[in-house]
């Protein structure tokens, strides 16, 4: 099945089931709580650890149509034998801070973020700067070359909504390879650790259904 048709029959399957996108998201009936990760564990998947979580920002800090977004994620250990860090030295990525005493960082490299509008239909894709998720930071072309191992199914989380964003990363590919480059580029002219607060969203992609599926 091409991703394409993963992503028509997946949509198709969850409006028929009566349980679309969101109601898979919160099966309790809840709203999102702000910040609070739904579904409360990550969703892994896969020998790359596929990885995705939703979450919702305050009203006054995410744009007046979007309702929340996914992070999307890859297993920092498919990225090991990358040796090229955005400031071009020989290292394998720009470390990231310390944490505190006790405190592990997760072995994750973050891609994408994929808002949602309130009727559940996706509306952009967007880049972030590294402290957003607090990820491991490699160079646009490594993560680009390992988008093909991004999978969602299996049998963590929603069978579904694991096929459906499957479908959208894949089908995006292009789009998100530019974001990447984007973000590097913004990195170089602002801040090489991905540690400046003022700049969050580092790119902006607007999601169409029509270019996805040609």
């Amino acid at each position: 099945m091409s991703f394409a048709d993963l992503l028509i029959t997946s949509t198709t399957q969850m409006f028929q089931s009566g349980k679309p996108l969101m109601s898979r998201l919160f099966e309790d009936g809840s709203t999102a709580e702000t910040w609070a990760h739904y579904p409360p564990d990550d969703v892994v998947n896969g020998a790359a650890s596929s990885r995705y979580f939703y979450h919702a920002h305050p009203p006054e800090e995410r744009d007046s149509d979007e309702h929340g977004h996914f992070h999307l994620f890859l297993g920092k250990h498919v990225f090991d034998a990358a040796l090229d860090a955005i400031s071009d030295t020989p290292s394998a990525l720009i470390p990231p801070p310390p944490l505190p005493d006790g405190q592990r960082r997760a072995d994750v490299v973050h891609f994408a973020a994929l808002s949602i509008g309130y009727d559940g239909l996706p509306l952009r894709w967007f880049g972030t700067n590294r402290w957003v998720t607090d990820e491991w930071l490699y160079p646009a072309d490594d993560v680009i070359e390992r988008l093909g191992q991004f999978d969602m199914r299996g049998p963590s989380g929603d069978p579904l909504v694991n096929d459906w964003l499957t479908a959208m990363v894949h089908l995006a590919r292009e789009e998100i390879a530019d974001l990447l480059h984007e973000r590097d580029a913004v990195l170089k002219t602002q801040d090489m650790t991905g540690e400046n607060r003022d700049v969050e969203v580092t790119g902006v992609r607007v999601v169409d259904f029509e270019a996805l599926l040609s």
